[in-house]
């Protein structure tokens, strides 16, 4: 074994101890459904599959697909989680469980058909033409939830989503999409930490166009301004001077989020193994025993796999 393949098969290990524990502690993919850890969770098993080739691992990845049918499909969509906070429709959630159903359709064909229909479900009532993308709606999709509003970067994540499922069956969605993102990228300004690195994975599918381009740079140099230096992590975007926690769960994520965007581009390496290297030094799984998002987040950015588009082969 080379020294270089080391560390994967050292990651691989990792994920595979964290998903056994949250298995043993009932959080995931036996607790709650939340459309967010699940779609990641999906996504992971499904890479995970492909490396080990072990049938339990897709049934699981499967079992899921069809749990959150059951428990969040509604008429047309899916609710945002099982929670009592969880009302109503996301569209970011939604476009990452899209991308779920695309890797696991890649496998089992139905789920590929499931993934078109969702779109064809949501498309319409989410997007405003020329204005963006609801955030989130009423869980009949009749209506904006209350004080939910445009989002621009719901427009780059749908265009993503889209022209991986496919291209060809959903041109016109894409196209509206495209009109709108032409239109916005030069004002759109992310602060939020997941978001930056939300963009960056975003844009990673578009590696040669300008707009795309230009995001990177953008989101980049808003991460380079957080980094902190010793130890190596991505401060919150607080007033300065910071004198926020060390370690909390919020920034824990926003981290590994950055993270897999600057694995999707495959840029700062250095700072990715730090930033890994500090969150999982004593790392306590107690923390999170009623959340399932920040211990699958934590996975799929040590093992990004399938979520990255150069593992699609």
């Amino acid at each position: 074994m080379s020294a270089q393949a080391k560390p994967t098969d050292r990651s691989l290990e990792l994920v595979l101890d964290r998903l056994g524990r949250i298995r043993e502690y009932g959080i995931w993919p036996h607790g709650p459904r939340d459309l967010w850890p699940d779609a990641l969770g999906v996504i992971l098993l499904v890479s995970i599959h492909r490396e080990l080739g072990e049938d339990w691992i897709l049934a699981e990845a499967e079992w899921v697909a069809q749990e959150v049918d059951r428990v969040l499909g509604r008429r047309k969509g899916i609710r945002t989680a099982e929670r009592v906070d969880g009302q109503g429709q996301n569209f970011r959630t939604q476009a990452l469980w899209i991308f779920a159903l695309h890797r696991l359709g890649q496998i089992l064909p139905q789920y590929r058909h499931r993934a078109l229909a969702l779109v064809r479900e949501i498309h319409a009532p989410f997007v405003r033409p020329g204005a963006g993308i609801i955030a989130r709606m009423e869980e009949d999709l009749s209506s904006p939830f209350s004080d939910s509003g445009t989002g621009l970067l719901e427009v780059f994540l749908g265009l993503a989503v889209y022209r991986q499922l496919d291209k060809d069956a959903l041109a016109p969605e894409i196209e509206e999409l495209e009109g709108m993102v032409l239109k916005t990228y030069e004002s759109l300004a992310p602060d939020h930490g997941v978001d930056l690195g939300l963009l960056l994975w975003i844009t990673h599918f578009f590696p040669d166009t300008p707009w795309a381009l230009s995001l990177r740079e953008r989101a980049l140099t808003a991460l380079d301004a957080r980094w902190v230096d010793p130890p190596g992590y991505f401060r919150r975007n607080l007033p300065e001077p910071w004198v926020g926690p060390v370690r909390s769960n919020r920034l824990a994520l926003t981290n590994f989020s950055a993270s897999i965007g600057l694995q999707a581009q495959n840029l700062w390496s250095e700072r990715t193994k730090r930033l890994h290297r500090y969150f999982l030094e004593d790392y306590r799984w107690e923390a999170d025993m009623n959340d399932a998002l920040a211990p699958i987040l934590t996975c799929v950015s040590l093992r990004p796999g399938l979520f990255l588009a150069d593992s699609e082969g």
